[in-house]
């Protein structure tokens, strides 16, 4: 394996799925192959739009101008690239079926050399009883590290 970047594969299929949850299943075991990952956008009755995890522009909220640059902590910077890729489930009223549309296919970024690099999918990777142990710590306020 090389540790340079390499190309997406090709756009998902358009499909028809029972339910959104399905639907985004699917789209995400597509992009975790193709080294990339993807976030729910917006959910509407009739419509979800997901976008990839890199969508959107750096938000330097919690970047005080008023510090020192000798005290700022140095080389941070973020994963968002204005990223374009999205995607759609649409519910046909008549069947109550969700259709995968592709409304944009561009990808303005090498995939990740490693999909470790998008936490949904480190999390997805996490057996279901350690997430359920982590949530319960989480809840009764400790960390998981604890």
């Amino acid at each position: 394996m090389t540790s340079e970047p390499q190309a997406y594969g090709p756009a998902p299929p358009e499909a028809i799925y029972s339910d959104i949850a399905t639907g985004f299943a699917s789209y995400q075991a597509h992009a975790r192959a193709n080294r990339y990952a993807l976030k729910q956008q917006d959910t509407k009755p009739m419509r979800a739009l997901f976008v990839c995890d890199r969508a959107g522009k750096y938000d330097p909220k919690g970047k005080r101008k008023d510090i020192d640059t000798s005290k700022r902590r140095p080389n941070t910077g973020s994963k968002k690239c204005s990223y374009h890729m999205r995607v759609s489930l649409l519910n046909d009223r008549t069947s109550e079926k969700w259709q995968l549309r592709v409304i944009d296919a561009t990808h303005n970024y090498a995939a990740s050399v490693d999909i470790a690099a998008h936490p949904a999918h480190r999390i997805a990777s996490i057996p279901a009883e350690t997430r359920v142990t982590i949530s319960s710590l989480a809840k009764a306020g400790l960390s998981n590290a604890h």
